[in-house]
């Protein structure tokens, strides 16, 4: 297992979020160096590599408004840049048959995630992502809005499913888009929730339900696991929300996959700690990284 850091959130600012969730590999470090190394999960099957380096790129950064048009084009090209730099070491350590765990910053960073796994794999991957939103907005620019449909028209992501959408926070013409696309599934939190007035209703523990459908719909291809922590209730992120899964429940979500398919790529991101970690943000990061970790490493083990 190779754990990397992105600590850059300027694709959320060039989405007109709320920054801070560079603060969030950091925090989820500390956290997960600080757990105990027993038979559950040994440190000698670890490599924390690092982080990537956008130190220059956030400086750029610092001092434009979004606001602003001339400003804005400038988020979005360093967005860019930064895409380069995580698809680059994304590929490497796929190709080197390591599950990567990435943690932080912006949900943009999913882009160059995505795009490293396909260029390593040679394939069109697919993607499940616990997320209250979709991200697959259609606007020019790069941002934490359209990390997979800019992965999809480069032709990096081949299948997408989003778990937990929020239905408040999809516009009509990508609802119609996840409705009438082959290639896209959503299940929604009122699906879950069975206050979906479509369909059947979910039987007993519809969250597990709803990532077997995930994972038969992902198919056989390399597989991208996504974690935006909005998706949580109470959880302080970019897009925090008071009523989304429960920690429970998404444990409960990433170990099913983890278990069951082949995972090659694990993104936990959008989530704002403090240098304290006062409200838990990075402890509940390095607790869902450990349970991805174990369960893909017990299946790779059989």
């Amino acid at each position: 297992v190779v754990v990397l850091g992105i600590p850059s959130d300027i694709g959320v600012r060039a989405n007109f979020g709320k920054s801070g969730c560079a603060t969030l590999w950091a925090a989820a470090r500390a956290k997960f160096l600080a757990m105990q190394d027993n038979a559950a999960l040994r440190g000698e099957s670890l490599l924390v590599l690092g982080e990537i380096a956008v130190e220059d790129v956030m400086r750029k950064a610092a001092t434009l408004d979004a606001t602003r048009s001339a400003d804005l084009t400038v988020l979005h090209a360093l967005v860019c840049e930064v895409d380069e730099r995580v698809a680059a070491v994304a590929q490497e350590i796929v190709n080197s048959g390591k599950l990567l765990v990435a943690v932080g910053g912006g949900h943009e960073n999913a882009f160059g995630i995505i795009k490293g796994l396909s260029k390593a794999t040679s394939l069109g991957v697919s993607c499940i992502n616990i997320d209250a939103h979709a991200d697959l907005r259609q606007d020019a620019g790069r941002h934490s809005g359209n990390a997979f449909s800019a992965a999809r028209r480069e032709k990096f992501l081949e299948r997408y499913c989003v778990v937990g959408l929020q239905e408040p926070f999809v516009n009509d013409a990508m609802w119609k888009q996840l409705c009438n696309e082959k290639d896209l599934r959503a299940i929604t939190l009122e699906k879950l929730l069975g206050l979906f007035p479509f369909g059947r209703v979910w039987p007993h523990a519809p969250h597990i339900v709803a990532m077997e459908e995930a994972a038969k719909f992902a198919k056989k291809r390399p597989l991208a696991l996504e974690m935006d922590l909005d998706a949580i209730t109470g959880v302080a992120a970019s897009a925090p929300t008071t009523a989304g899964l429960a920690v429970e429940e998404v444990r409960e979500m990433l170990r099913y996959i983890g278990a069951r398919r082949d995972v090659s790529t694990f993104h936990i991101c959008e989530g704002i700690a403090d240098e304290t970690d006062s409200r838990g943000v990075g402890a509940l990061t390095a607790l869902l990284m450990s349970d991805v970790i174990k369960t893909v490493l017990a299946r790779r083990a059989k």
